[in-house]
């Protein structure tokens, strides 16, 4: 089952809305997951984290986190997945497209395998 972790970077009223209008739907903000612990930490050991807790992360940031996966894929680590999104396509201010992304994607791939799956959150 999909199950989110927005990053830092995406703010925790997107996790809120959503879990608000789709109780189904498990999403975290890392601002308040774990009571907020891996704020400021780096990505590597958020990956990890959610590897553990199979949540996949979503992030803007593509510049960071690809070598983290090729790293991880070099030493046979898993991870629970990750979606980017590209700022040009959905702004992070823009809160509405942001949340129907989310639920769209979660609505049309809740049931596949995350493990290790990498895409890109594309607007509805």
């Amino acid at each position: 089952m999909l199950s989110f972790l927005l990053d830092e970077q995406i703010s925790p009223e997107i996790a809120k809305q959503i879990a608000r209008k789709y109780p189904e739907i498990p999403i975290f903000s890392l601002h308040t997951w774990q009571n907020g612990h891996y704020l400021g930490v780096d990505d590597e050991t958020i990956l990890q984290a959610a590897a553990k807790a199979n949540l996949t992360l979503v992030t803007y940031d593509q510049k960071t986190i690809p070598p983290i996966l090729v790293k991880l894929g070099q030493a046979n680590l898993n991870h629970a997945g990750v979606i980017f999104i590209d700022y040009r396509s959905i702004s992070p201010s823009n809160f509405g497209g942001l949340v129907r992304a989310i639920v769209w994607l979660w609505k049309t791939q809740n049931d596949a395998n995350w493990q290790n799956r990498i895409v890109y959150l594309q607007p509805n």
